[in-house]
C-alpha cells in the first residue's frame, strides 16, 4: 500500500493522518515536503496519527526523527500517536 496523508485542523493543532508505508523513497519524500509546507504556512503544532501505518522501515523511522528535529528547531512541537 502506498502512503496517503490527510491533514486536518483541530483548534491550533494540525493532525496528519498517515496510512500505508513509511519507507525509503517517495513516501518519506512526500512527508518531508508536507512538514516543510506546514511549517512554512505557520503550523507549529503537528501530530502524526500513525494508526493506519502498516509498515515503517529504518529510513522511515529516521525520517520521523528528522521531522521531530526540524519542527523543534523551527520553534514548533510535534508528536506521533498510533
Amino acid at each position: 500500500m502506498d502512503l496517503t496523508t490527510l491533514t486536518r485542523l483541530l483548534s491550533d493543532v494540525t493532525i496528519v493522518d498517515i496510512a500505508g508505508r513509511v519507507a525509503l523513497g517517495a513516501e518519506s519524500a512526500a512527508l518531508r515536503s508536507l512538514v516543510s509546507e506546514l511549517l512554512d504556512n505557520g503550523h507549529k503544532k503537528i501530530v502524526f496519527n500513525l494508526g493506519d501505518v502498516n509498515y515503517i522501515d529504518s529510513s522511515g523511522l529516521g525520517y520521523l526523527i528528522s521531522a521531530y528535529t526540524t519542527v523543534r528547531n523551527r520553534g514548533g512541537e510535534i508528536e506521533a500517536e498510533s
